[in-house]
């Protein structure tokens, strides 16, 4: 479950680019992460949520947590759905922009992930 958690915790991390969870994200994540993961409750989705804002991690602690390409892919693919739940631009959030330029993905292939 600590794949499921750290692919997780990146979702949140780049959905709170703008400083909140809004509820259509959080939606959102829950709805993502349990199509990508059934094996997972959403009661561990609920507290993996509430452990990510006490944690006081720098993204790349997280970015480090994943490894292999179709792994990270699945996570900035979580991760997008989720920030784009409320409508924001996607090309305008500073955090996703931080996690593809760390892991060296292009954008080309996270849109056609």
């Amino acid at each position: 479950m600590v794949y499921e958690e750290n692919i997780i915790k990146i979702a949140l991390y780049v959905a709170c680019n703008d400083g909140v969870l809004s509820e259509e994200e959080e939606e959102q994540l829950v709805k993502s992460s349990l199509k990508n993961f059934p094996s997972v409750e959403q009661k561990k989705i609920d507290f993996w949520i509430e452990e990510f804002f006490e944690e006081d991690l720098l993204l790349e602690n997280y970015c480090d947590k994943i490894s292999g390409l179709e792994d990270r892919l699945l996570a900035l693919k979580i991760a997008t759905e989720t920030a784009s739940a409320d409508g924001l631009d996607l090309k305008e959030n500073l955090a996703l922009s931080r996690v593809i330029n760390y892991w060296g993905i292009p954008w080309e292939e996270i849109t056609s992930a």
